[in-house]
């Protein structure tokens, strides 16, 4: 099934294994897809690369995020300076938002509605020690993929925006900072369950879903 034929991705963080099968699993299904090789955290950037995107394809349908920057060694609150905080929310959250701000305004101007999806960690929607900027970004894509999507509705621009939260997923810096033993379903999941959840929130057939977030976690989040 060719269900992103004809359709333009946009991937930030496609050569992150999470990415990387995001954008097999498009390409698997017909899309044409593009990797966000620039400054993701530059506005100025974000909005040349949105309007050369658009004039060179006529268009952008998909956007998706993939969030996964934290510290590399757990640090404590009292122990954290400024500069490390805002650096992953920075990575993470003012990314998303970059994504969405100038994403929904290029997909305005092609009047054909678009998909918004951000990918960010499930645990840190519950807290992790040492983890205090990868806990507040998570949450802050959480939070900013509901309200973004609610403007849009008001807007009345069928542009959906929604967000898949990973679990422990194999070869992600997510894998080691579940415990497995809380894993309801018993085991790990792949990138490509994050892949096909991406895909389905970004085809046509989510057309009636936004403002969502959709743990793929194992149960997790359930517990």
């Amino acid at each position: 099934m060719n269900q992103f034929e004809g359709k333009i991705a946009l991937i930030v963080n496609s050569k992150s294994t999470t990415g990387e099968a995001i954008c097999k699993k498009i390409l698997s299904e017909g899309g044409t897809i593009i990797e966000a090789d620039f400054d993701t955290e530059s506005e100025t950037v974000w909005e040349n690369e949105l309007n050369k995107i658009g004039d060179h394809y006529n268009g952008l349908d998909i956007i998706v995020t993939v969030s996964e920057s934290k510290y590399e060694i757990p640090k404590t609150i009292e122990n954290t300076s400024l500069e490390e905080f805002r650096k992953v929310n920075r990575e993470n959250l003012e990314v998303a938002f970059l994504a969405t701000r100038f994403g929904v305004v290029k997909m305005r101007e092609f009047k054909k509605g678009g998909s918004i999806v951000h990918v960010s960690p499930a645990a840190a929607t519950v807290g992790i020690p040492g983890q205090a900027a990868y806990c507040s970004s998570a949450n802050g894509i959480r939070m900013m993929t509901r309200g973004a999507a609610l403007s849009c509705c008001e807007a009345k621009d069928k542009i959906r925006i929604n967000c898949v939260q990973s679990g422990q997923i194999k070869n992600t810096p997510q894998e080691s900072i579940i415990d497995k033993s809380k894993i309801p379903f018993g085991a790990s999941g792949e990138v490509s369950d994050i892949a096909n959840a991406v895909a389905f929130l970004a085809s046509d057939q989510a057309y009636y879903i936004t403002g969502y977030i959709l743990p793929v976690d194992g149960g997790f989040l359930a517990a």
